[in-house]
């Protein structure tokens, strides 16, 4: 099967439907340590969850911080990842 961006997506908007309530509900969840932010390690865990294949995780989950992370800082925060939800088309 090939990965592309819109089966990502797909996944990924499958797994938030099926698994949260309210997009808070997940970024509160896959913030491991609490923080307020999400890491690259936070978006692996996402993916894997989203069923994403293993061999493309971590090249994913560097585009999806690249993406997110709109100040630069290395951390996607609550507002980031608000706008990242909007701009993507997924809905709760």
């Amino acid at each position: 099967m090939a990965w592309t961006k819109e089966k990502i997506l797909i996944n990924i908007e499958s797994l938030m439907r099926s698994k949260f309530s309210e997009p808070k509900d997940a970024f509160d969840y896959y913030d491991s340590d609490k923080d307020g932010f999400l890491t690259k390690t936070d978006f692996k865990i996402l993916l894997k969850e989203a069923n994403v294949s293993s061999l493309i995780r971590g090249l994913v989950a560097e585009f999806m911080m690249q993406s997110f992370d709109a100040n630069k800082d290395g951390f996607v925060s609550w507002d980031e990842f608000q706008l990242a939800i909007k701009e993507s088309g997924i809905t709760r």
